[in-house]
């Protein structure tokens, strides 16, 4: 499994159901992922080895599974300082 469908596979669980993989789906609007299911997430990418700083991320950064998908990418290529610093290039225009 690669990091993308472990990273879909750990929303999935922490929210409790597919429906964070339909594209486009608002999860932070639509309550499925909650500040439960954030702590999930985050520990989850962690033993995956993504290291994110949750106060040094902006919320929007967690609102669709693109963009969760994004920062793990980022975060991967260039580490965890620099994705929590530099995080203004992952935000919605």
């Amino acid at each position: 499994m690669d990091l993308e469908e472990s990273v879909r596979s750990l929303l999935v669980q922490a929210c409790g159901t597919e429906a964070v993989l339909r594209p486009g789906t608002d999860l932070l609007e639509e309550g499925l992922l909650d500040s439960l299911a954030m702590i999930e997430l985050l520990e989850g990418l962690e033993d995956l080895g993504v290291i994110l700083y949750p106060t040094q991320v902006p919320r929007e950064c967690f609102r669709t599974v693109e963009d969760i998908l994004a920062l793990v990418a980022k975060a991967t290529e260039t580490g965890p300082d620099e994705v929590n610093h530099e995080t203004t290039a992952l935000r919605p225009q």
